[in-house]
């Protein structure tokens, strides 16, 4: 089973902020500090992280039957723990980038982007998620995680606000 056409491109056009973003900032921090697009990338990391989540919360949710008289099945309790974890990561990651440095900020997004890849792979293998969700899932994460790497990785920005 495939995901939708319109889904692929949605996912696709989310990786647009990570890609220019990352990219301008690795490029042009070369020549000049760009602190305000540095925080506008660390919290778009972290509202992306926290949509992963959520995704996972509205897989558990979608069936009517969660909340029973026995209680939430295994695979439903994973997939809410997974919907909250990511979120948790993503208000961490951001909390440690604008008051300790937003290059920790970055490092810490994109452990919690392979963190949750590995941990959605898991599940993916359980056959706990649709099957064309894994490779759309990939290439997004290694389209963040390059983009985080590389304004981390920008010379000349004012890591501390």
């Amino acid at each position: 089973m495939r995901l939708p056409f319109f889904a692929l491109i949605l996912g696709l056009a989310g990786l647009i902020p990570f890609l220019t973003l990352g990219g301008w900032i690795f490029l042009a921090g070369l020549f000049s500090p760009l602190p305000h697009l540095t925080v506008i990338l660390l919290a778009y990391g972290a509202c992306i992280l926290s949509f992963l989540g959520a995704v996972h919360w509205g897989l558990a949710m979608e069936r009517p039957d969660i909340i029973t008289v026995q209680g939430t099945a295994d695979r439903d309790r994973q997939r809410l723990l997974l919907g909250v974890c990511p979120a948790l990561w993503a208000w961490l990651s951001l909390c440690v980038g604008l008051l300790g440095g937003l290059r920790a900020g970055y490092l810490l997004e994109v452990i919690g982007f392979l963190a949750t890849f590995a941990v959605e792979r898991m599940a993916w293998k359980n056959g706990a998620l649709p099957p064309g969700y894994m490779p759309l899932r990939g290439v997004l994460t290694v389209g963040a995680v390059i983009s985080l790497l590389m304004a981390a990785l920008a010379p000349l920005q004012n890591y501390t606000l």
